[in-house]
């Protein structure tokens, strides 16, 4: 599938808005890459400024998924869209859930920050902090593999973002064992402690939104529904579309 194929109508309208509809849901995940990349920096440098930002750019995120919805709803009703542009149109509002999903994950790392800034207290002395800049630079990666597959309408780099996913998934764990080692080891604060916890897990489930993405666009460029397999038979069919 060719991103021409949506571009093909007699209704120029129609071509215009499912241009529009690609733009909108590349520029939500430029927002919360935008998220991601300022989460990390925030918590490599405790920048209070910076993880304010992220809080600032969910906002924004927000209202990039009602105008996916809403223009959506416009083709709905006053097009008459094909299968394949109702599989694209379907594709973006999920697609728009799960970016709108991931920034509100990402906002609790930047909230991380700023009671770690509250409680004078670097989160490099938190256990969990390298786990954590792992899983949110990871998570990063990923979007930003999803983002091409979709600008692209390919489906090389999809495989690489469910491995990843397994991957984090594990990393996790360890990282959540470290923390509740610290609550028995270490003199910070346990409210503190769970925040970090707290923003582990939310960085972790950006990575299952990532990979929700990738089944999405499966979906989009070859129609089958992957949603409901585990991942080695995820990874055996994608090894056969690459």
């Amino acid at each position: 599938m060719e991103r021409t194929e949506f571009k093909s109508h007699i209704s120029e309208q129609l071509n215009r808005n499912l241009e529009e509809l690609f733009n909108q849901v590349l520029e939500m995940g430029g927002l919360v890459e935008r998220q991601l990349e300022n989460a990390v920096i925030a918590v490599e440098n405790a920048d209070v400024a910076l993880a304010k930002e992220v809080l600032q750019i969910d906002k924004v995120i927000n209202k990039e998924e009602m105008e996916i919805d809403r223009l959506c709803a416009r083709v709905l009703a006053r097009q008459q869209p094909t299968a394949s542009d109702l599989r694209l149109i379907i594709i973006a509002i999920r697609i728009a859930v799960d970016l709108e999903r991931m920034g509100d994950e990402v906002v609790k790392t930047a909230k991380l920050v700023i009671k770690m800034a509250d409680e004078n207290i670097d989160c490099k002395q938190l256990p969990g902090f390298n786990a954590l800049l792992e899983i949110t630079s990871c998570a990063n990666t990923m979007l930003k593999k999803v983002l091409n597959a979709f600008a692209r309408l390919e489906l090389s780099e999809v495989i690489s973002v469910v491995d990843d996913e397994e991957r984090m998934d594990e990393r996790l764990a360890h990282a959540i064992k470290e923390v509740t080692q610290g609550f028995n080891d270490s003199d910070l604060p346990a409210e503190c402690l769970l925040e970090m916890v707290f923003a582990l897990r939310a960085s972790e489930r950006v990575t299952d939104h990532a990979a929700n993405i990738a089944e999405s666009i499966v979906y989009l460029v070859d129609g089958r529904d992957v949603r409901n397999m585990d991942t080695a038979k995820l990874s055996e069919f994608l090894s056969t579309i690459e």
